[in-house]
C-alpha cells in the first residue's frame, strides 16, 4: 500500500447491524471497505486482492471465521495481513486459538466503535488524528 492509497479493509461479518455500523465508523476514517458475509466470498475476495486488514467474525454460515483465517495465511504466508477477530465467542478456547493463530486482536461483541477505531489505527500504524 503506497501513502496516496487507502487501507482496503474486509469485514467477513454475517450480522448486517453491525456490519453496518463498522463499515460506517471506517470509512468516516477514511478507509476502503468491503463487507462480506460468509467463509465463500471472503476466501474469493482474498484469493483476488490482498486486504490490508480484516476484520473476523468467528460465526459465519458454512465454514467458520478460523477456515478464512487459515485459507489467508495459506494465500500470504509471511505477508502476514492483520486480523481482528471481532466476535460474540468469550470463551478461553477460542480466545486461545486466536492467540496461537497470532491475531492482532481478540474484540468481545459489542464493544464501542471508538475501541474498534483505535484498534483498526493501531493495526494500520495510523495516526489518531
Amino acid at each position: 500500500m503506497s501513502a496516496a492509497e487507502q487501507p482496503v479493509i474486509l469485514i467477513v461479518e454475517d450480522t448486517l447491524d453491525f456490519a453496518q455500523m463498522t463499515i460506517h465508523a471506517l470509512r468516516r476514517i477514511g478507509l476502503e471497505v468491503t463487507h462480506v458475509t460468509n467463509a465463500e466470498d471472503a476466501n474469493h475476495f482474498i484469493s483476488q486482492q490482498r486486504p490490508d486488514l480484516v476484520l473476523l467474525d468467528l460465526n459465519l454460515p458454512g465454514k467458520s471465521g478460523w477456515e478464512v483465517l487459515k485459507f489467508l495465511k495459506s494465500t500470504y504466508g509471511e505477508d502476514k495481513v492483520p486480523v481482528i477477530v471481532t466476535s460474540a465467542y468469550s470463551d478461553g478456547a477460542n480466545r486461545l486459538v486466536g492467540k496461537l493463530e497470532d491475531v492482532y486482536r481478540y474484540m468481545i461483541k459489542p464493544f464501542p466503535p471508538q475501541d474498534l477505531l483505535a484498534t483498526v489505527r493501531a493495526a494500520l500504524n495510523m495516526d489518531a488524528t
